[in-house]
C-alpha cells in the first residue's frame, strides 16, 4: 500500500523532528586551559651556554631554566621533573645530545615520558648534533626528534643539526659546543620554537572558548535542518529505527505505534 507508506514515513518524519527540537543539542567540551604562558628549559651544557641569550631573545617571558652539562635524557627528564609547573605552557626539551647514538630508543623514551606528563602543552625539542660514537653518528636520535614532532601536534623543532651543517663556524674547536656567536644563533632557533609555542597555545585556548558557547541557530533553521535529517534517516531505515528512537522518549511511542500498523 504505497499510500499507507508515505502516511508511516511522513508521520516519522514529524516524530523525529519533534524528538529533535525537544531534546537539547550536545556539544563537545572546551580543552582545559594550559598554563599561563610560563616556559621551562631544560638540558645539558649546550642549553647552558644558550640560556643566557634566550632570556635576551625573550623579554617579558617568564623562562625556568635547569640545565647541566654532561647530562644524557635520562638525567634531564629528572631535571625536567624537579622543575615542571601546570603554570608553565611550554616545555623546551634540549636533550640528547649526550646519549649512545646507537640507542635513539633512549631519547624516544625520555621523550614519551615528558609528553605523559604534561597534557596538551606545546614542546619544543631541537634536532641534535653530537659525537659520532663507534661509526654511529646522530641520524637516529634526529628521526626520533622529528617521529615526535610529526606525532604530537603542535611540538616544535629548532633544526640545530642543520645550522651546524650550514654554518661550522659557530662552533668551537670540538665541535660539540658553539662559540657565543653560535650560541646566540642557536638561542634565536629556540625562541622561535617557543614563540611559535606560545601562540599555538593562545589559539587553542581561543578556540576552546568559542566551541564552549555555540550560537544555537534560530528555531525556522534548526528546523529546516531536523525536517531534512528527520525525512532521510526515516526513508533510509523506516519505521524500526523511528521506533527504536522513539523508544527512548515515551512520549512519541503511543504516536508512532498508531502509525505502524499501516507500513
Amino acid at each position: 500500500m504505497p499510500g499507507a507508506r508515505k502516511l508511516a514515513r511522513t508521520a516519522a518524519r514529524s516524530a523525529l523532528l519533534f524528538l529533535a527540537l525537544i531534546s537539547p543539542p550536545a556539544f563537545a567540551p572546551a580543552a582545559s586551559a594550559t598554563g599561563n604562558g610560563g616556559v621551562l628549559v631544560v638540558g645539558d651544557s649546550l642549553e647552558v651556554l644558550t640560556i643566557p641569550y634566550l632570556r635576551r631573545h625573550l623579554p617579558g617571558v617568564t623562562l625556568t631554566t635547569n640545565a647541566v652539562g654532561g647530562y644524557n635524557s635520562y638525567q634531564i627528564y629528572d631535571l625536567f621533573r624537579e622543575s615542571y609547573d601546570p603554570s608553565q605552557s611550554v616545555i623546551v626539551f634540549d636533550a640528547g645530545t649526550n646519549d649512545n647514538p646507537a640507542y635513539p630508543e633512549i631519547l624516544a623514551g625520555n621523550l614519551s615520558k615528558v609528553a605523559a606528563g604534561i597534557g596538551d602543552r606545546c614542546m619544543v625539542v631541537p634536532t641534535i648534533h653530537g659525537f659520532t660514537v663507534n661509526g654511529v653518528g646522530n641520524e637516529g636520535k634526529n628521526r626520533v626528534v622529528r617521529a615526535f614532532a610529526a606525532s604530537r601536534l603542535g611540538t616544535q623543532v629548532p633544526d640545530w643539526a642543520g645550522a651546524v651543517a650550514t654554518h661550522p663556524e659557530l662552533m668551537q674547536a670540538d665541535d660539540l659546543h658553539p662559540i657565543a656567536a653560535g650560541a646566540d644563533f642557536r638561542a634565536r632557533l629556540i625562541a622561535q620554537g617557543i614563540e611559535a609555542c606560545l601562540a599555538y597555545s593562545h589559539a587553542s585556548s581561543v578556540e576552546a572558548t568559542i566551541s564552549a558557547a555555540p550560537e544555537i541557530p534560530p528555531v525556522d533553521k534548526f528546523a529546516t535542518r531536523s525536517t531534512a535529517i528527520a525525512g532521510a534517516v526515516a526513508d533510509s531505515l523506516g519505521e524500526r529505527l523511528a521506533l527504536e528512537v522513539a523508544s527512548r522518549q515515551p512520549l512519541l511511542t503511543a504516536a508512532l505505534a498508531m502509525v505502524s500498523r499501516y507500513a
